[in-house]
């Protein structure tokens, strides 16, 4: 899959550079993922699979921010679809269900043509802060472990929706310099977060 992560990212002011100019973390111990032995007539795959939750809300307590979820896909260019407003953000749907194996994926601008957008404070999330995704009957609870900003050019797609073992949530956000000729930002902002076990 070849995506254009958020392609459209707004504003000429570069406060985004700034603030998101020294950004990064990772945690250096392992995930712990609690899985509940499979019967023992079941295949033993079967008792680290999971289901997952559309999700219609999310929220960040650290930095405030509480957006509707938007469902969408590919643009007509094969980049990564982004919300139509600053204030919601987008779940990627062609993706992985935040709760089920693999890597969700969820965007939101850093800034709009009027200011600052929804992850305007997202460079400030600190390792362990939380994020919580609603669904319809359910709440699945993450914790932030790594934040990065990539190059544009160099973000690893695979990286970013690719396959993983447990549950993981990706927050991603455009960063750096505003690059006029292109119409975006030149880096992008990736936080990764964990599901937390009940």
């Amino acid at each position: 899959m070849s995506l254009l992560l958020l392609a459209g990212c707004h504003q000429s002011v570069d406060e985004v550079s700034v603030r998101s100019e020294n950004v990064g973390f990772t945690r250096t111990e392992p995930v712990s993922v609690n899985v509940a032995p499979a019967a023992s007539t079941e295949n033993p795959i079967n008792g680290l699979k999971r289901t997952g939750i559309e999700p219609n809300f999310l929220k960040i307590p650290a930095i405030d921010v509480e957006a509707q979820v938007q469902h969408l896909g590919v643009t007509e260019n094969g980049e990564m679809a982004v919300p139509n407003n600053i204030e919601d953000v987008s779940w990627f749907s062609p993706g992985y269900v935040p709760g089920e194996n693999g890597r969700s994926v969820i965007a939101g601008h850093v800034d709009g043509v009027d200011g600052p957008a929804i992850f305007w404070d997202l460079a400030k999330l600190q390792l362990g802060d939380e994020v919580v995704i609603q669904g319809e009957e359910k709440t699945l609870t993450f914790k932030v472990h790594t934040m990065e900003s990539v190059p544009l050019d160099l973000a690893d797609v695979t990286k970013v929706f690719g396959y993983t073992s447990s549950p993981e949530l990706v927050l991603i956000t455009c960063s750096g310099t505003y690059d006029f000729d292109r119409g975006t930002r030149e880096e992008r902002l990736i936080v990764y977060a964990s599901l937390v076990e009940e």
